[in-house]
C-alpha cells in the first residue's frame, strides 16, 4: 500500500513511521522546516509501546513530485486544513483516498465538498504525543488507536486493505463499521475535555477531585450527545459511561492537547471544536450554555493575548 502523510507532526510521524516499518510504502508530504529537520535526525519514535526509526524517510516537499498514492493520511490541525487543499489536490489521482484524522467534524464538509463523498473515508486518532526539539515523536502513553471506515458504500475495499497492512504495524488499529458514530463520539470527549482542562488551566486529575467541575463535564458531554442527536448520530449512555471510564483511566497529569498548544502560546483548535458546536447548536436551537460559556471565557482569553 502506497500511503502519503500530509501533516507530519507527532500524530502523522508516529502513524506514518508505524506503517513504514509494516511495509507499506510512505511518503511525508511537508513544508521547507520541516524536511529540513527530517533530512538532519531523520524521523524517530520514543514510545512506551516499543521505540521505531526511519533513518532516511522519503520526503516530499512538491507534492507534484510525489509517488502515486492509495490513501493520503491528513493530520494537520484542523486551522491548517484549508492551507493543505491545494497540496490535496496535486496528491489525489481517481484511485486515491483521503483519511483524515483531525479532531472534531468540520473538516468533513470541506474535503466533501472539494473532493467528493466517494473520496472521503471516516478517520480519528487517540494519541497523546509530542515532538521534541529534535523533531522526534515523544509517545507517554499506551493509547496510540487510529480507526477508521467507511462513510461511502464504495470505500469498504480499500479499508480493509488498510486494516491488513495496519494490523501488521506495532500500534492499535480498528476497521469499524460505524465509523460516524466511532467520531461523534470522540467529537463529544475532546470538545468536552479539552474544553475544560483549558478554561480552568488544570489537569484531569485535579478536575476528577472535585463534584463541582464534574457537573460540568457532565453538562458538556449532555450538550454535546444533543447536538449529535439533531444531526442523526445516536451517542448512548454506554458512551457517556466509556467517556468517564476513559477520563478515569488517564494518568493525573494528563491534559488535553488544546491545553498543551494553549500553555505554549500556540494557536488553539477553538473554533474547529467549540466553535463548531455552537455553529451547529445553533442550527437546530439547541441550548447549550456551558459549551458557550467555555468558548466564550477562551475566545476572550486567546483575542488578549493574540489574534486567534
Amino acid at each position: 500500500m502506497n500511503i502519503s502523510i500530509v501533516g507530519a507532526g507527532a500524530l502523522g510521524s508516529y502513524f506514518g513511521t508505524r506503517w513504514s516499518k509494516a511495509g507499506a510504502n510512505v511518503q511525508f508530504v511537508v513544508r521547507n522546516k520541516r524536511a529540513a529537520q527530517l533530512k538532519e535526525n531523520g524521523l524517530k519514535i520514543n514510545s512506551i509501546n516499543g521505540d521505531d526509526q526511519i533513518e532516511r524517510p522519503v520526503i516530499i516537499t512538491d507534492p507534484t513530485q510525489a509517488a502515486p498514492t492509495d490513501i493520503i493520511v491528513v493530520s494537520v490541525k484542523g486551522y491548517h486544513l484549508e492551507s493543505v487543499i491545494d497540496t490535496l489536490k496535486k496528491l489525489v489521482s481517481p484511485h486515491t483516498y483521503i483519511l483524515p484524522i483531525l479532531n472534531g467534524v468540520k473538516h468533513y464538509d470541506m474535503l466533501t465538498v472539494h473532493f467528493g463523498k466517494e473520496k472521503v473515508l471516516g478517520g480519528l486518532a487517540n494519541i497523546i504525543a509530542t515532538l521534541d526539539d529534535k523533531g522526534h515523536v515523544t509517545h507517554t502513553s499506551k493509547i496510540d488507536e487510529i480507526r477508521f471506515g467507511p462513510l461511502d458504500e464504495g470505500q469498504f475495499k480499500i479499508c480493509e486493505q488498510l486494516a491488513e497492512i495496519s494490523a501488521t504495524a506495532n500500534m492499535t488499529s480498528k476497521y469499524s463499521n460505524k465509523i460516524l458514530t466511532d467520531i461523534w463520539y470522540k467529537y463529544m470527549f475532546i470538545t468536552a475535555f479539552s474544553g475544560i482542562t483549558t478554561v480552568s488551566n488544570m489537569e484531569i486529575g485535579d478536575l476528577l477531585t472535585h463534584q463541582e467541575t464534574k457537573d460540568i463535564i457532565h453538562q458538556l458531554f449532555h450538550e454535546m450527545r444533543q447536538i449529535a442527536a439533531c444531526e442523526k448520530v445516536d451517542l448512548t449512555d454506554q458512551h457517556l459511561e466509556k467517556a468517564w471510564k476513559t477520563l478515569y483511566s488517564l494518568p493525573t497529569n494528563a491534559t488535553s492537547s488544546m491545553h498543551q498548544d494553549y500553555r505554549k502560546g500556540l494557536r488553539v483548535e477553538l473554533e474547529h471544536l467549540q466553535g463548531t458546536a455552537i455553529e451547529l447548536a445553533n442550527k437546530h436551537q439547541l441550548d447549550i450554555p456551558h459549551l458557550k460559556t467555555i468558548y466564550g471565557v477562551l475566545k476572550a482569553q486567546i483575542s488578549k493575548r493574540r489574534p486567534i
